[in-house]
C-alpha cells in the first residue's frame, strides 16, 4: 500500500509517501516511484536528476552513518551515489526526522535505498529488543500488551 500524504502538505511542491509493504516491496514500489518522476522529469525537459529522499527518526540516523561516516561512506562508494543528511538544527519537538538525501542515477538510487533501509531496519530492531529487555527488567510491566512498540518495521 502506498499513502500520498497530500493533506498534511497541501501547498508544498514536495510530498512524503508512507510505503507499507515487505522491505522488497517497500524497495520495489520506490524503485517505481523513482522511475516515474524521473520520466515525467524528462517529459518537461527538466534535465535535473531526482534526488531520493527518505525521512528517518533521528535516533536512527547515528548507526546509518557509523563511526566518522564510514557505514554511509561505504554505501555511497558501493552504489556511486551522494548521501547528505539534513543538519540537526532542523529537528524540532513536532519533526524528530531527519532527511536522507540520496543523488545519482535511477539504479543507483535505488541500490542506496535498499541499504539505507537495511542498516536503519537493523537500528530499529536492536531498539525494540533492547526496549523489551528493560521492560522485563520492571516487574509488571508488558509494552507488547499495551501495545505502545509494535515489531513490525
Amino acid at each position: 500500500r502506498v499513502d500520498i500524504h497530500r493533506k498534511e502538505n497541501a501547498g508544498a511542491a514536495e510530498k512524503p509517501i508512507t510505503i507499507h509493504a515487505t522491505p522488497e516491496g517497500c524497495s520495489e514500489a520506490c524503485r517505481m516511484i523513482l522511475g516515474i518522476m524521473q520520466k515525467e522529469a524528462d517529459e518537461t525537459k527538466s534535465a535535473e536528476e531526482i534526488p531520493l529522499k527518505i525521512l528517518a527518526h533521528n535516533s536512527l540516523v547515528g548507526r546509518l552513518i557509523g563511526k566518522e561516516g564510514r557505514n554511509l561512506k561505504k554505501i555511497e562508494q558501493d552504489t556511486g551515489t551522494k548521501i547528505t543528511i539534513s543538519p540537526l538544527q532542523d529537528l524540532t519537538i513536532y519533526n524528530p526526522e531527519r532527511t536522507i538525501t540520496v543523488k545519482g542515477s535511477l539504479e543507483a538510487c535505488s541500490s542506496a535505498e535498499v541499504e539505507i533501509m537495511r542498516k536503519l531496519r537493523e537500528a530499529y530492531e536492536s531498539d525494540v529488543v533492547a526496549i523489551n529487555q528493560q521492560a522485563n527488567l520492571i516487574p509488571g510491566l508488558n509494552l507488547s500488551t499495551l501495545g505502545i512498540f509494535s515489531t513490525g518495521l
